[in-house]
């Protein structure tokens, strides 16, 4: 697989959002955040479509891995840079997507989690990769660490920290051999998440155990 990565484009928010949605469809974390199996995938699919979109309009950051120059997405990873705008007209145009598929009586419990989330992010400026996933056919071709690499190269040019929640063991492991280490652990029901922050890089360096 030749793994190319650069920016998400408009068009390409339908598979972003598939690939997501695959790759994510059985984490307990988010069976927790959107649960149910009926039309799964579908439901998925329409809020990572809704994150993505905000993200492109949110000043957020969007990278994709294809297989060849212009190859189909094999992998995508959402960040919110420091100066992300959450909310706003972005969020107003999704949420009765977003709405739909999470379920009106799942909406108490999924903001309970949201706000347990929150409370582990850092106060002071740093980037946050919201979502990182793989084509399930293209696991094991490094896509995943070729996303962090990318974006981690720009997050340490701006002298920045970066914050995650991992969902799972394998992607602790992931993320440990690019640096973050755990702070904190979310817990929901049925699930748990762990915080990870990855500090910022020595002047005129990388990370030092990259």
């Amino acid at each position: 697989m030749d793994v190319q990565v650069g920016g998400a484009t408009a068009g390409e928010v339908p598979s972003c959002a598939r690939v997501i949605a695959a790759a994510l469809r059985d984490d307990a974390v988010v069976r927790s955040l959107v649960p149910g199996g009926h039309d799964r995938f579908a439901r998925l699919t329409a809020v990572y479509a809704a994150a993505v979109r905000m993200a492109l309009a949110g000043r957020g950051v969007v990278d994709v891995a294809r297989d060849g120059p212009h190859g189909p997405v094999v992998g995508v990873a959402m960040w919110e840079g420091p100066d992300h705008s959450p909310g706003g007209w972005p969020l107003l145009r999704e949420l009765p997507g977003l709405v739909r598929a999470v379920g009106v009586r799942h909406l108490p419990a999924c903001a309970r989690a949201l706000r347990s989330f929150a409370a582990l992010r850092p106060r002071y400026p740093h980037w946050f990769l919201a979502d990182v996933a793989t084509e399930p056919t293209a696991r094991g071709h490094g896509v995943g660490s070729a996303l962090l690499a990318h974006r981690l190269a720009v997050v340490d040019a701006t002298g920045l920290p970066a914050y995650l929640e991992s969902t799972t063991a394998a992607s602790r492991r992931l993320y440990e051999r690019f640096g973050f280490r755990a702070t904190g652990t979310v817990r929901l029901p049925g699930a748990a998440a762990t915080a990870m922050v990855r500090p910022a890089a020595p002047e005129g360096g990388g990370a030092a155990d990259r």
